[in-house]
């Protein structure tokens, strides 16, 4: 493997952890930790933590698909010769990133201009029907993501 190989693969796997470690903390550290706090605080708390995050989230997607397709010419000369389960992994992505935009320019959208308005009651509501299902969402697909990873190499195909 090349050094940019190395390089690539590095920020790769790097924006995907600091990616899914993200929602991780998010979801099932902080979240229960802010069950703690009055409700008009712990929505203004998530609106920070959701403006920092996800500022993070759009880099973290472009170095994950400039990475990884560089990576698939590079070392495979395409897609045609790119191992199943890295395929697998590419749609998986796409899928993951779909959704995080529609959570960015939809719900998240939303959200900020109920925060604005200082409709708490109301932003606390989108975020709990309409951005946390989707964070859920996320947060499967990326774990799915770090196992094919991790044993797609030694898939039988």
């Amino acid at each position: 493997m090349s050094v940019e190989s190395q390089i690539a693969i590095s920020l790769h796997a790097i924006a995907a952890m600091m990616w899914v470690g993200g929602i991780f903390f998010a979801y099932r550290v902080l979240r229960p930790c802010a069950m703690n706090m009055e409700p008009n605080e712990r929505v203004q708390l998530w609106q920070a933590v959701f403006r920092r995050f996800f500022g993070w989230v759009w880099l973290f997607i472009s170095l994950i698909v400039v990475s990884g397709y560089w990576l698939i010419m590079q070392d495979f000369g395409g897609l045609e010769q790119t191992p199943l389960y890295l395929k697998v992994m590419s749609g998986i992505g796409w899928l993951m990133i779909v959704i995080f935009a529609w959570l960015f320019f939809g719900p998240f959208a939303k959200f900020k201009i109920r925060i604005a308005q200082y409709e708490l009651a109301e932003a606390g509501q989108i975020m709990n029907t309409q951005m946390r299902p989707l964070i859920a969402l996320n947060l499967m697909l990326g774990t799915l993501e770090f196992i094919i990873g991790a044993t797609g190499g030694y898939w039988p195909i």
